[in-house]
């Protein structure tokens, strides 16, 4: 991947954007969201597979109204939702991931990510998730953390990968609680990184 501009490893300046290159020479954009995605948040959700929406939002259905006001509707002076785009062949953008997390009463932000079915296995979650620990170092937060569904066994792997832990919910066997400590980043482990009770395949960027 060759970056081509951004402003220091997206620190949440509202403006900045940040722009660079996938495998096969596709370009994509990383911005903070807009009110105008309003339509384009919608068909990106509506555009997920059965499974991915089941994932990320725990249904197979239409996912409500209220879900994109509220990722919209972020504070900015403490939370974070970012798009990630493609240009489209009309030229307009198409947008192809979100990510957000929101900060709790502890300084602890909750983050979640999708990336479109059809850019799956090109390291866009992985670049999402770390993008949210860069912003949440910036603004000194606590931590963060997040729920995955434990059969989503891929988001597990990618979240240990960036430095998460995971641990099944003691409420909920359905899910697993992902937290990661915020501090100076944490030295990569490759080996540790790739559980051998997981297949190769899953563990393709999401």
């Amino acid at each position: 991947m060759s970056q081509t501009q951004g402003a220091a490893a997206y620190t949440g300046m509202p403006n900045a954007e940040e722009s660079w290159q996938v495998s096969g020479g596709a370009r994509v954009t990383l911005r903070a969201v807009r009110h105008t995605d309003r339509s384009g948040l919608r068909a990106f959700i509506d555009g997920l597979s059965l499974e991915s929406r089941y994932y990320r939002y725990l249904t197979g259905g239409r996912v409500a109204d209220t879900i994109i006001e509220s990722f919209i509707g972020y504070r900015p002076d403490r939370d974070v939702a970012v798009v990630l785009t493609s240009p489209s062949p009309d030229g307009e953008e198409t947008i192809i991931g979100k990510a957000e997390y929101v900060v709790n009463a502890e300084g602890v932000a909750d983050l979640a990510v999708v990336v479109a079915d059809g850019w799956q296995g090109k390291g866009l979650g992985r670049r999402l998730i770390q993008r949210l620990q860069n912003i949440a170092r910036t603004r000194k937060l606590r931590g963060m953390r997040g729920d995955v569904l434990s059969e989503n066994r891929r988001m597990l792997a990618i979240m240990r990968e960036c430095g998460f832990s995971a641990r099944r919910n003691p409420e909920d066997s359905f899910l697993h609680e992902v937290s990661l400590t915020l501090g100076a980043p944490a030295p990569a482990h490759p080996g540790r990184l790739t559980p051998q009770w997981l297949p190769a395949d899953w563990f393709a960027a999401n």
